[in-house]
């Protein structure tokens, strides 16, 4: 008889499918984990109703983020007791800790990043508000009452453990992963850049992130302004608060006919877009405490054997730590065009960086190799092991 799969519940308080890393993540959990004999289900502010999310997200309007969080906690409790109970979903994959109080069992924390901070980077709280206060205290009983957490850097790591004076043992490293069959090397790519509506002369970068502060995108169009060759030609894929004031930077530049604006692209879309591209740039920057983690742009494009130009900050200087990318100084665009020009000039330095990133990725964080570790840290919560106590 065939054996039963475990059900599991992933949770997050936010938007699923939304744009972003942690979207990404669950996109892979969902994937991966029926493999190892589990059956993931995703509740999300998205599982409930329409009328629901508009009075939940009501609030937010009028900037006051806990009242917004208490209506989406009340709404997905009654979905939770509902739909999924402990006897069919013995564990919680946990994805921000804003849903915290909602785990009524077993749960095992990913930390993608500080919700306190991530939401004071996007200006949605001040730091030290009442706001801010209330989501770190919310992050810190998450991580003494998580019975496993993961990391996806040593930075995040070691932040995390001096906030809330966990045991080092509690929390395990584990770096995101990508999907190598879906995010490989393309075969032609002057055919590719054709039927793109490119000419195979002209030098496309990429930078495929949300348009947030702390992902830096205003100083790849810097960098470009100072390059000075009009061959070349910047993709920005991804959106968010800042498009506005990067195309308003970008016109006063002078560089509306270098630079596309494509907005949210799919996962498909964005394979396509890498394939395209001669260089990937990540020129992400800290902020209120939000540094860069394992970025997962960073990993697409290595996995398709992009050269990459990424800032020297957080999970990125691990990524990059034995020259299979460039490593630029953050705010600094003037490095990042340096950077840039070495490689335009240099194809066989540009070559040699894509086949050191691409052999990385496929050594290092390969889906196989991330979901045996992942499943090996769901089967000791699942048996009741004590991890880090």
């Amino acid at each position: 008889m065939e054996k039963m799969a475990t059900k599991i519940l992933i949770l997050s308080i936010g938007r699923y499918p939304h744009i972003g890393g942690k979207s990404t993540h669950i996109d892979l959990l969902k994937q991966l984990l029926p493999l190892a004999g589990f059956e993931p289900t995703v509740l999300s502010l998205s599982s409930l109703s329409p009328l629901k999310r508009n009075l939940a997200n009501a609030p937010r309007f009028w900037g006051n983020i806990t009242v917004d969080f208490a209506l989406r906690r009340y709404f997905l409790k009654q979905m939770l007791n509902k739909m999924y109970p402990l006897e069919e979903f013995p564990l919680v994959l946990l994805q921000d800790t804003p849903a915290f109080p909602l785990c009524d069992r077993p749960f095992i924390l990913t930390l993608h990043g500080s919700a306190p901070d991530e939401y004071a980077s996007l200006g949605t709280i001040k730091p030290e508000s009442r706001a801010y206060e209330k989501l770190l205290a919310e992050e810190i009983a998450a991580l003494k009452s998580a019975q496993a957490i993961i990391a996806v850097d040593s930075n995040l790591k070691n932040q995390i453990i001096s906030r809330a004076s966990l045991p080092e043992s509690k929390v395990t490293i584990l770096p995101n992963t990508v999907d190598t069959t879906l995010f490989r090397p393309g075969t032609n790519k002057e055919q590719l850049k054709k039927e793109h509506g490119f000419l195979p002369e002209e030098s496309l970068a990429i930078i495929l992130r949300r348009l947030v502060p702390k992902n830096g995108v205003g100083y790849g169009i810097q960098a470009l302004a100072l390059l000075g060759r009009p061959n070349v030609k910047l993709i920005i894929a991804g959106d968010g608060p800042e498009r506005p004031t990067l195309k308003k930077l970008t016109k006063t530049l002078g560089l509306e006919k270098q630079v596309l604006f494509l907005g949210s692209v799919s996962r498909e879309r964005a394979t396509q877009l890498l394939q395209i591209a001669d260089v990937a740039i990540v020129p992400s920057v800290p902020d209120h405490n939000v540094i860069e983690a394992t970025s997962i742009s960073a990993l697409e494009a290595m996995a398709t054997g992009l050269p990459v130009i990424a800032s020297s900050i957080g999970g990125l200087s691990e990524l990059f730590s034995c020259q299979e990318g460039i490593l630029v100084p953050p705010r600094n665009p003037e490095a990042i065009k340096t950077a840039w020009a070495s490689i335009l000039d240099d194809p066989s330095q540009a070559q040699s960086l894509g086949q050191k990133a691409l052999a990385k990725v496929k050594k290092e964080y390969a889906n196989e190799p991330w979901l045996s570790k992942y499943t090996t840290i769901i089967g000791r919560v699942l048996k009741g092991d004590k991890i880090g106590l």
